[in-house]
């Protein structure tokens, strides 16, 4: 009942382990609200998707994930994200747009080198034109 009044799937409510749902009994609506919203967060978090309490998702740069979707509130580069322990189970997560001219990956064009094709340090085929935007989970920084 309380899902379906957030706007939110039952099934969230119909997943949960029985000792989780023994667990909400007694609880003011308030707190179990906030615990659906919670669900619904991870789960499409688990699905790769910016959950929508974040607000418009900005670029950010987590040292282990590189660059990442976050709130806009966030500082520009953190140490660790809410995506990380995702990345880490070999789960997709969001990227924002980046320039392989940007990476400290990218190997510059011999002959052109300011607006030439150029190469990745991780292998053939991965860089695009430099200035081009495009996702990429190995993209880093100069730092």
């Amino acid at each position: 009942m309380l899902a379906e009044g957030e706007g939110l799937p039952a099934g969230l409510v119909h997943g949960l382990a029985d000792a989780d749902a023994a667990a909400c009994d007694g609880m003011p609506d308030d707190v179990l609200r906030a615990y659906l919203r919670a669900l619904e967060a991870r789960q499409r978090m688990d699905a790769g998707q910016v959950p929508p309490g974040w607000g418009e998702a900005v670029a950010r740069t987590c040292e282990g994930c590189g660059p990442v979707l976050l709130w806009p509130t966030c500082p520009a580069v953190v140490k660790a994200c809410p995506w990380c322990f995702r990345r880490k189970a070999g789960k997709a997560i969001p990227r924002p747009p980046v320039a392989c001219g940007d990476c400290r990956h990218y190997l510059p064009d011999t002959v052109n080198p300011e607006a030439g094709m150029g190469g990745c340090q991780l292998g053939p085929g991965r860089a695009h034109w430099p200035m081009k935007r495009h996702r990429c989970a190995d993209w880093r920084n100069h730092d």
